[in-house]
C-alpha cells in the first residue's frame, strides 16, 4: 500500500516537474523568439508612387524573400501631425521596429517608440546627436559626409557645359536640411571655376511638396531672370522641376537635378539635362534594415556610430544612366547594389565578426564599384 502511495506521489512530482520545465522552455523560446518569429518593420514615407518609393518597396520584397522579415508600409504627410499619426498607427499594429524616411518630429517620435519598446531608424538623413535613447538606432547620410561636395560636383558639370546664369529651386530648408550646404557647394565651386567672373547664381526659390508649387518657382525664376540658361532643381528635380521647365515659355533651359525617373536617360541624350542624381535606394534600405534587424535581435556593433552613409549617384551621360538601370534598379534585386548574401556578411545576426564599418563600406559603394562586383 505504501509502495503504491509512494509511486503515486512520485508520478505527481514528475508531472509537476514536467510542467515547470515546459513553462521554462516556453519562456526561453519567447526570450529568443525573434530567432523564429517574423520581424515586423514599419516603413514611413511621403509616398510610394515615385521611383524612390517603388524601388524601396521592390527591395523590401527581396529582403522578405531572404530574411525572416515583413514590412508594413505607411504613407505619411509632410506635417509633423501627419507623421506622428502615421507612427502611432504603426506602433498600434505591433511592429518591432520603425524605419522613417525623415527626421520629422524626431524627439517626439523616438519617445513614442521607446514607450512602445520599438526601435527607430531614419533612412533619408542623419539624426541629431542631442536626441538620446537606447531605441534610436541612428540615421543615414544620403549625400555622403559633406553635402557641399555634391554641390561642387554639379558646379563642375554646369561650368564645363557652359552654364552661366543659374536659377535654383528647392524644398524648404526645414524639410531639406542638406539643401543649404549643397547650394553653398555649388556656389563656391562656381566662383572657383569662373575666373572670368561670367557666372551668376540667382537666389534660391523655395517650394513645397506639390508640383504646382515647383512650377510657380520655375515661372518666377524665368520671369525675374529671362536670361537664365540653367536651373538647379533640388526639390524633386526630375518629377517636379523638369516638367515645369518643359511646359514653360522657355523649354530650352537646361536642368541640373536632384532626382531620377524614366525620362532621365532621354533628357541626358538630348541635352536638356546636364546632370541628374539620386540616392541609391537599395543601399539606403539595406543599411537601415541591417541595423534595425540586428538591434531587434539584441545585437549592436562594437564600433557603432549614430549616423551611417550611402552613395549618392550622379548621372551625366546615357552610359551612366544605363549602368544605373542595370546595377541599381534592376528587376532582379539579386543582381543589384546589395545582395542578401553580401548583407548577411555584415550583419551580426549572421556573422558575429561583422562590424558597423563593414556595413557602411558595403552600402556606400559607387556605381562603378557595384558594376565591378557584379562582373567579377
Amino acid at each position: 500500500m505504501r509502495k503504491r502511495k509512494l509511486a503515486a506521489t512520485l508520478s505527481v512530482l514528475m508531472l509537476l516537474i514536467g510542467i515547470v520545465l515546459t513553462g521554462c522552455g516556453d519562456k526561453a523560446n519567447k526570450a529568443g523568439g525573434k530567432e523564429k518569429d517574423t520581424v515586423n518593420i514599419g516603413v514611413m514615407l511621403y509616398n510610394y508612387t515615385d521611383i524612390q518609393g517603388q524601388e524601396i518597396k521592390s527591395y523590401g520584397s527581396y529582403l522578405e524573400n531572404n530574411f525572416n522579415v515583413k514590412f508594413n508600409y505607411a504613407t505619411v504627410g509632410s506635417s509633423e501631425e501627419d507623421h506622428i499619426k502615421g507612427l502611432e498607427n504603426l506602433l498600434a499594429s505591433g511592429v518591432d521596429g520603425i524605419i522613417s524616411g525623415y527626421d520629422t518630429a524626431l524627439e517626439q517620435s523616438v519617445s513614442l517608440a521607446e514607450e512602445a519598446g520599438v526601435y527607430y531608424m531614419v533612412m533619408l538623413g542623419d539624426v541629431d546627436g542631442s536626441v538620446k535613447s537606447d531605441y534610436l538606432v541612428g540615421g543615414i547620410k544620403q549625400f555622403g559626409d559633406n553635402p557641399a561636395d555634391l554641390g561642387a560636383r554639379y558646379a563642375e558639370k554646369a561650368y564645363s557645359a557652359g552654364a552661366r546664369n543659374i536659377g535654383v529651386t528647392s524644398f524648404p530648408e526645414f524639410a531639406f536640411r542638406d539643401a543649404p550646404a549643397i547650394i553653398s557647394g555649388l556656389t563656391e565651386k562656381m566662383k572657383e571655376l569662373d575666373v572670368k567672373h561670367e557666372a551668376v547664381i540667382y537666389p534660391t526659390e523655395y517650394h513645397s511638396f506639390a508640383p504646382e508649387n515647383a512650377s510657380d518657382a520655375v515661372t518666377k525664376i524665368i520671369s525675374e531672370h529671362p536670361e537664365v540658361d540653367t536651373i538647379f532643381g533640388l526639390g524633386s528635380g526630375m518629377d517636379f522641376v523638369y516638367p515645369a521647365i518643359l511646359n514653360s515659355s522657355t523649354p530650352g533651359i537646361r536642368l541640373l537635378a536632384l532626382g531620377y525617373n524614366n525620362s532621365t536617360t532621354a533628357g541626358l541624350q538630348n541635352g536638356n539635362i546636364l546632370m541628374a542624381g539620386t540616392n541609391n535606394y537599395t543601399q539606403i534600405l539595406a543599411n537601415a534594415f541591417a541595423q534595425l534587424y540586428d538591434r531587434i535581435h539584441g545585437k549592436t556593433y562594437s564600433d557603432w556610430q549614430l549616423n551611417g552613409k550611402v552613395n549618392y549617384v550622379t548621372l551625366s551621360s546615357v552610359e551612366e544612366a544605363e549602368s544605373f538601370n542595370k546595377y541599381v534598379i534592376p528587376g532582379d534585386k539579386s543582381e543589384g547594389s546589395v545582395t542578401a548574401d553580401e548583407l548577411k556578411e555584415v550583419m551580426l545576426s549572421y556573422n558575429e565578426s561583422a562590424t558597423w564599418e563593414s556595413l557602411q563600406k558595403l552600402t556606400s559603394r559607387t556605381l562603378s564599384e557595384i558594376q565591378a562586383a557584379r562582373n567579377e
